[in-house]
This record gives C-alpha cells, sequence and structure tokens, in this order.
C-alpha cells in the first residue's frame, strides 16, 4: 500500500478573511461576521476555523441569498459550534485529488476525488491497486469545476536522499520537528536557496556547474549572432563562457565590443517585417535610416536593389528582385561580406537580450551546422520537493536546515556554539576543498616568430 499525501495548509494564506461577531452553533443556517467585505457573493467556499484544529469545516454560502449587512445566510448548515472571533476565510478550493500515471509524462487517471479535511494539515489517499509508477494531486473547486495545475511526480518508491523533499525531511527529523505554520516548506526551501548561494558564489567556480558541449543553435545564412544560454551564470560577460565552436571547427576567438563595432562599421543592418514576397513593390523592414538612399542590401544568399527607401515607413523601393521569398525576421543587410566568423564578443542588447555577437555574417555554405558552447551554469532555483540537487556533497545542506530550524525556535542561539552549524561549515569547506583534488596545473611557453 502506498499513501499519497497532499498539503492543505497553504489554502487559506494570503486570502481574504473576517472573523464571527457572534457565536455559532452547529446545524446553524447563518454566520454573523465582523466584516463581509470581499465576501458578498454566494459563489465562495468558506473555512470556518484554523487548518487542523479539530472543529474546524467548510461551508458555502446559500445560493439564493446574497450576504449582507454582517450576515452570510449558509447553504448547508454548520456540523459544530464555533466561538466568537472564530477566523472565516475565503478559499479557492474545497476538494483534492489524487492521480495515478506509469511516467512523468504518460497519461494520468484519477484515482480518488474527496472533500478537503480541514481538521488535518495533510489529508491523504491510500492506493493499494499500484505498485509502480507516479502519482500527482490537484484541488478542485466544486462550485466552478475549476481545478489548479497538478502537482510535481510524486515516485511510487521512495524520494532519492539527494531530492529537496529527503533532505528537508532529514533536517525536521533531527531536530524532532514536523511542518508547522512557524516552520513551513515555504521557509525551509527559502533557507535551502540560501545555503545553496552561498556555497555557489564561494571562491572559484562549482566543476559539477561546467556544461560542455551544449547545443546553442544552429547557422542561419546571414544571422551574425546566438542568443546565451538561458541558464549561463552573468550572462552580461563572457566571463562564464569557455568556449564557442561551429560545427567540427576550433573554438573561436573571443574579442572586445569595441573591436566588434570596427568590424561593422559602415555596414548596416536590419530586418524584416513584413515577409517578402517576389515581385512586390516594396521591401518591409523594421529601420533603414542607416541604409544608403539607393543600392542593393543582402538577404541570406539572396540580392535585391532598390532605387528609393521611406525612413518613416521603414521600406525600400525595389527595383530588381531576389530570387527567393523571405520570411519575417529576415536579416537585411548592406556592404557586408559573408563567411565563417572567426571571433565572437558577448554583450547585451538595449532590450537586455545577452547574445554571442560574430565578427561577421555567415554564409550559406554554412548553414544548418551546430553552434556549440562551453559554459558555467548558474545556480537554478527548484520549486517541488522530487527536485535534485546537483551538488556532490549534499547532505551538507541537512546540518544548516537543522541549523535554521533550532535557530527560528530559539532566538538569540549562537552559531558557534551549535554542533548543526559547526558541521555545515566544516562540509562546506571540505566540498569546496574536494574540487581541486587532482587538479594538475600545467604550463605552456609562449612561441613567436620574430620575423
Amino acid at each position: 500500500m502506498k499513501s499519497i499525501y497532499i498539503d492543505i495548509t497553504p489554502l487559506p494564506q494570503e486570502k481574504k478573511f473576517t472573523y464571527l461577531s457572534s457565536d455559532a452553533t452547529s446545524a446553524g443556517t447563518s454566520l454573523a461576521v465582523q466584516s463581509i467585505v470581499g465576501l458578498t457573493t454566494t459563489a465562495q467556499i468558506l473555512l470556518l476555523g484554523e487548518i487542523k484544529q479539530e472543529k474546524a469545516e467548510v461551508v458555502y454560502p446559500s445560493r439564493a441569498t446574497v450576504p449582507s449587512g454582517t450576515t452570510i445566510y449558509l447553504f448547508n448548515t454548520t456540523a459544530f459550534d464555533h466561538s466568537q472571533d472564530t477566523k472565516v476565510t475565503v478559499l479557492d478550493w474545497d476538494e483534492v485529488q489524487f492521480w495515478h500515471a506509469a511516467t512523468v509524462a504518460g497519461v494520468k487517471s484519477v484515482l480518488s476525488t474527496m472533500a478537503i479535511q480541514p481538521d488535518m494539515d495533510y489529508n491523504y489517499y491510500n492506493d493499494t491497486a499500484q505498485t509502480t509508477g507516479y502519482y500527482f494531486t490537484r484541488y478542485r473547486n466544486t462550485l466552478t469545476s475549476g481545478v489548479s495545475d497538478y502537482s510535481d511526480a510524486i515516485p511510487y518508491g521512495d524520494y532519492a536522499d539527494n531530492t529537496v523533499f529527503k533532505i528537508k525531511q532529514r533536517a525536521l527529523e533531527s531536530c524532532n520537528e514536523k511542518i508547522s505554520d512557524l516552520i513551513t516548506h515555504e521557509w525551509l526551501n527559502q533557507q535551502l536557496w540560501q545555503a545553496r548561494r552561498e556555497y555557489h558564489n564561494s571562491q572559484g567556480k562549482r566543476p559539477f556547474r561546467r556544461m560542455f558541449n551544449a547545443d546553442l543553435g544552429n547557422v542561419a545564412t546571414g544571422a551574425y549572432r546566438v542568443n546565451l544560454p538561458s541558464d549561463i551564470e552573468s550572462p552580461h560577460t563572457a566571463e562564464n563562457l569557455f568556449g564557442v565552436r561551429i560545427s567540427t571547427n576550433g573554438n573561436l576567438d573571443y574579442y572586445d565590443k569595441k573591436y566588434w563595432d570596427f568590424d561593422y562599421q559602415g555596414k548596416p543592418h536590419t530586418t524584416t517585417d513584413v515577409a517578402y514576397v517576389i515581385g512586390q513593390q516594396d521591401l518591409w523592414c523594421s529601420d533603414v535610416r542607416d541604409f544608403s538612399d539607393s543600392g542593393t542590401v543582402q538577404l541570406e544568399d539572396d540580392t535585391i536593389t532598390y532605387s528609393a527607401k521611406g525612413v518613416s515607413g521603414g521600406t525600400l523601393r525595389i527595383s530588381a528582385d531576389g530570387g527567393h521569398n523571405h520570411a519575417v525576421a529576415t536579416d537585411v543587410w548592406q556592404n557586408v561580406s559573408m563567411g565563417l566568423p572567426s571571433r565572437y564578443a558577448v554583450f547585451m542588447d538595449a532590450k537586455g537580450s545577452a547574445s554571442i555577437n560574430f565578427n561577421c555574417p555567415f554564409s550559406t555554405s554554412y548553414v544548418n551546422q551546430n553552434i556549440w558552447g562551453d559554459y558555467y551554469r548558474t545556480l537554478v532555483d527548484y520549486d517541488s520537493d522530487a527536485d535534485v540537487l546537483d551538488e556532490p556533497e549534499y547532505d551538507m545542506y541537512v546540518y544548516w536546515l537543522a541549523w535554521c530550524i533550532k535557530k527560528k525556535k530559539a532566538q538569540g542561539l549562537q552559531p558557534l556554539q551549535d554542533p548543526d552549524f559547526l558541521m555545515w561549515q566544516q562540509k562546506k569547506a571540505e566540498s569546496l576543498a574536494k574540487e581541486y583534488l587532482g587538479t594538475e596545473i600545467r604550463i605552456y611557453p609562449e612561441m613567436y616568430d620574430n620575423e
């Protein structure tokens, strides 16, 4: 048997609420509240009490009578007595669903749909039918039939030791603590990310975050740049880009943007705003202000001649058609020689998009070839208990979280007097030291030709 749990404690967090202004008795048909601001509709789900309280329950406003004054009329009667000042909270969901799939991306089948049980912080389902695969949970609103996103996959077997779930679980168990209003999953995640940032930002580079032979894109004729990987560290510089190669050629040389600017002097560039079709009167571009009043432009391996330009409209009046049609956003060049780049610069454009910019546009001889890169990946935030940490020495985070839990429970606790904090410091130092074990330093003399 496998028990699948869903944490319902987040349901009332940051939701509209009020309080009872007088006692409510069991089997009651209305609630007297301090304010009905934000509770004036009949299509709402209301939580009476707090999650994990013994008499917490879900009620619904009357379908026929809109709340008015300080009174909420009920569709269903209350099951328990509730004293004055009991909290009344609007919820988005009132049911939980449990699903199963053979694989993470496989077709899901529902196992059970049940009303939330607010007297428990974790609602659960016991599955006796499955022996493999993955489980998923989600919330449902019975009034609107709306549903939440699925949870991340929950394996039938146990979570791996280097998952976020296991690291948090081990830290909680070491302190004999459980998830509560004080120690929440969100708070534990924040503390874990803080420790991971500290480790990531320690002196040097983490070897396991060096990405080699990454496919950065494919060559297109006339293209002169490619986007940097979305997860590269510090994308505004080239310090974390170790190499860039075209197909099976060697690494290109890096050079500064001021030299890149020199390579593109007198070579106007724009892109097509409207797809070009042979025979049309104008070539529509994003901006033609830098182009000659008349002349030729090059689109991919195609040449188009124009007799005039319309600055305000971004058009070039065509006098001799090209040989091919061209899509929107095709690069348009003037006075440029295309070929195989030998150098590149890294910088951001005015819109904040970081890219690798080559010293010449690609000629058609290299179209569709791969652009390979080696780079240093930044620390990626995770958002799921099932996410796997990439640090080889992940056990150190258990000590850090244990220290954080104890500190939150006992303000004023001194770090250098706590064994868990000291172990975190020791394990972090050991992990950093291991990164350089076996590293060889090799010195190669530069050879110059004096002639």
